[in-house]
């Protein structure tokens, strides 16, 4: 909804965004009825596309190839940014939950199992690696409102 405020996508764009969302919902829910663990995969590999995309989209903001305009007031709401926050600011909130999704997609292909392959060996885990996990996150730089 934030890039919505920004960029106003004409009747037909949201249209085609909406057909190709709904293609990619049922498409990925079968892959993870059957391969829960390659949906994990997949998903980890699209945030950290999305990481690198909003890396780059950081990148033209500061050469100022885009106008670094004021937060909409839904992302300000959303992320609990301040009132004065720029587009930049909201780049790197969603960059940082983009990366922690990625990092928690990437974790979970590693621990999920599927049950249509009962042969299927999973690493053991214990809990305090979760644990452990989840605290190196908590405790990595990220803007501010993220935590």
């Amino acid at each position: 909804m934030t890039f919505m405020e920004v960029s106003k996508p004409r009747w037909y764009e949201r249209a085609l965004v909406f057909m190709v969302q709904g293609i990619f919902f049922n498409v990925y829910f079968l892959a993870y009825l059957v391969l829960p663990k390659l949906a994990h995969h997949i998903e980890g590999y699209l945030e950290e596309e999305a990481t690198h995309f909003y890396t780059e989209f950081l990148k033209e903001l500061d050469k100022s190839t885009i106008e670094n305009v004021p937060a909409p007031a839904i992302a300000i709401d959303y992320s609990s940014l301040p009132a004065n926050s720029t587009l930049r600011d909201v780049v790197m909130v969603v960059r940082a939950y983009e990366a922690h999704h990625r990092d928690v997609n990437h974790f979970a292909s590693l621990i999920t199992s599927t049950f249509l392959l009962p042969d299927f060996e999973i690493r053991p885990i214990k809990l305090q690696d979760i644990h452990y996990q989840g605290r190196e996150l908590k405790d990595s730089a990220a803007p501010i409102g993220y935590h």
